[in-house]
């Protein structure tokens, strides 16, 4: 294993992944607007997409980093490593939820986590198999390519270069179709829950008869907030069609508590996790977490995974027990990915330490604060997101936390579509002043100041777009950390209320200054 551990934390952090993990030398962030290295002096609520390390995880990662290069020095490297990894995989499950004999996968991102569903589904017998999708568009950009076992992006976080779209396989590229279903109208009102659920039934119901298996996504939840199709229809669905559905639930934002995790690994279900949206690691690291009656397959079978996965994992990503699978497999480390979980881990730990009915009062004071703000902002417009309905009653992840609004300059006709809102997302994130006519008010000029990161732009529906402000982990962490420091929970959420409500006015303003604005820059 040769790894250069005199770097500092912050570029190991980007290494291990793919094109998305890189750096601008000059603004140093990534293409989501966000930094391997603390970022104190910018407001954050970007947990839909990705967030800038924390201090407190920064630090937990730079220990790590002191381990792993004593044990280097030592002559003794790839067996902390091999420890580190495999605590990391103990742990994961233990964060997110976990049923008894529940194993982890560790993957580069949420993205990388659909290769290995897919090939647990396809493991279970020599049917071929439908793969029905939920919403692409409110899930992953590369999801589609990704859950037919293609290369989704040049570069892979093993650092193979690849074809786009190309299969990484060509045996499982034919054994497999795709189906998609959609969650919004054209106009980008969501449908009606019972009529995504007949359209999942129905299309489960097409292909078994057909004398295919199916793998059902169930996402839960979408890029705005979104869970379909329906938990209990779920649930009975896989269970009037057992032996010929899988489901997995794309769980990526983990906007979940170990409740509901727990509760679809009980079903049967495989879970897809990251720790870098809802709980703010830096970006990316992800999990398929399986359940034993999954895992078993190929605890039984004598398949391994095919050679192509090389270029996308490693052994040390995988549980112990699976060494028929991961015959093909070579030991290169994955430094970046364990960093990044390490970080990750940190950050749920001190989540989870804030007992469940303060976590949930703590979002819900929030919310409902910032939903008012955004109902009185005269140039956005709050997007409708129903509560999610998990079967888990008073708990924290009934909450939508995800709030979705449409942005208007003064005179236009309609809301701004993705191309600008990608400007203004980017505008929003940057000290902006001297784009700002000389005639600029001096509090404009102190909000253009500002860097103010949150979700990115996001299609809503065929037409509509809208930008994301998101709750995450650290608003429940954070108040906890200001108790220790002395300060009430209450102080705590005033301050980030006010500071969200700040992130507002910055919008407001630069889309008072619209005009000028894409005429200067």
């Amino acid at each position: 294993m040769a790894w250069d551990l005199s770097q500092p934390a912050d570029t190991l952090l980007t290494t291990g992944g793919d094109e998305r993990l890189l750096v601008d030398g000059e603004s140093g962030l990534n293409r989501y607007g966000c930094s391997p290295r603390p970022r104190p002096w910018a407001i954050t609520f970007a947990s839909t997409t990705a967030t800038s390390v924390s201090d407190g995880a920064f630090a937990h990662v730079e220990g790590l980093r002191r381990r792993l290069a004593d044990a280097a020095h030592a002559g003794r490297l790839d067996e902390e490593y091999a420890r580190a990894m495999e605590e990391v995989r103990g742990e994961v499950p233990r964060q997110c939820g976990m049923a008894p004999g529940t194993e982890a996968i560790l993957t580069p991102s949420g993205t990388d986590a659909e290769f290995y569903a897919l090939h647990l589904a396809l493991a279970a017998d020599r049917r071929k198999l439908t793969s029905i999708v939920i919403a692409p568009r409110e899930t992953a950009s590369n999801v589609l390519q990704a859950a037919s076992g293609r290369h989704y992006n040049a570069t892979t976080a093993m650092g193979h270069h690849v074809t786009v779209d190309g299969p990484v396989d060509e045996a499982t590229a034919a054994r497999m179709d795709l189906a998609i279903l959609q969650v919004r109208d054209g106009a980008g009102n969501p449908l009606p829950a019972d009529e995504i659920d007949r359209a999942a039934e129905v299309l489960v119901e097409r292909e078994v008869a057909r004398g295919r298996r199916v793998l059902l996504h169930l996402l839960d939840t979408s890029k705005t907030g979104l869970v379909a199709p329906g938990v209990e229809f779920t649930f009975a669905l896989a269970q009037r069609f057992a032996g010929h559905l899988d489901v997995v639930v794309d769980a990526s934002q983990l906007r979940l508590s170990r409740e509901s995790v727990a509760r679809y690994l009980g079903h049967g279900f495989m879970v897809i996790v990251t720790g870098s949206k809802f709980f703010t690691g830096p970006p990316f690291a992800g999990a398929l977490l399986v359940p034993p009656c999954i895992g078993g397959r190929v605890l039984l079978g004598q398949a391994a995974l095919p050679e192509g996965y090389n270029a996308y994992t490693e052994r040390h990503c995988w549980p112990d027990a699976w060494e028929n699978w991961c015959r093909p497999m070579g030991g290169d480390a994955n430094i970046g990915l364990l960093m990044r979980w390490w970080a990750a881990l940190w950050e749920m730990a001190a989540f989870h330490a804030v007992p469940a009915a303060e976590a949930r009062r703590i979002l819900e004071t929030f919310l409902g604060a910032i939903r008012t703000a955004i109902g009185a902002a005269p140039r956005l417009r709050l997007l409708p997101c129903p509560r999610p309905e998990r079967g888990v009653p008073g708990s924290w992840d009934g909450l939508a936390t995800i709030l979705t609004f449409a942005a208007t300059p003064p005179k236009a006709k309609a809301p701004l579509g993705m191309d600008d809102l990608r400007r203004l997302h980017v505008w929003l994130n940057r000290d902006v002043s001297a784009l700002l006519p000389s005639t600029a008010r001096e509090r404009d000029r102190r909000l253009a100041a500002l860097a103010c990161h949150i979700g990115q732009p996001v299609m809503v529906g065929e037409t509509l777009s809208g930008l994301r402000l998101a709750a995450g982990a650290r608003l429940v962490s954070g108040a906890r950390l200001a108790m220790h420091a002395g300060r009430t929970v209450e102080a705590f959420l005033d301050l980030e209320i006010a500071e969200a409500k700040l992130v507002l006015a910055k919008l407001d303003m630069l889309l008072r200054h619209w005009r000028h604005l894409t005429q200067a820059a």
